[in-house]
């Protein structure tokens, strides 16, 4: 069983290494990236790619045509299932198939 003095060192050594995992954590949340938009072209076609914490993508002219036509269902969707979603009552389902 460790001494008096050993736990208190623990402890204290405990509350640094906590102290620095939370300003990691916050340094961490700064340092991402906010996501880039770039035009390009692809075979002649106009193109907008996009980049950051993410794998890069592009989307065309005509997917983000049809994207823009059907941007209120794409905030609903957003609303429904994104990262910080509203608070949704809890599910009865207790996971039996039957």
């Amino acid at each position: 069983m460790p001494s008096k003095a050993d736990e208190q060192a623990m402890l204290k050594r405990l509350q640094e290494l906590e102290e620095e995992n939370a300003r990691l954590r916050s340094v961490t949340k700064l340092a991402t990236p906010k996501p880039t938009v770039t035009e390009s072209e692809y075979k002649g076609h106009p193109t907008l790619t996009f980049g950051g914490a993410f794998r890069p993508f592009s989307l065309g002219l005509k997917k983000l045509l049809v994207i823009r036509e059907v941007w209120p269902e794409v905030e609903a969707f957003l609303e429904r299932h994104g990262e910080t979603p509203s608070k949704q009552p809890e599910s009865q389902d207790n996971g039996n198939l039957i």
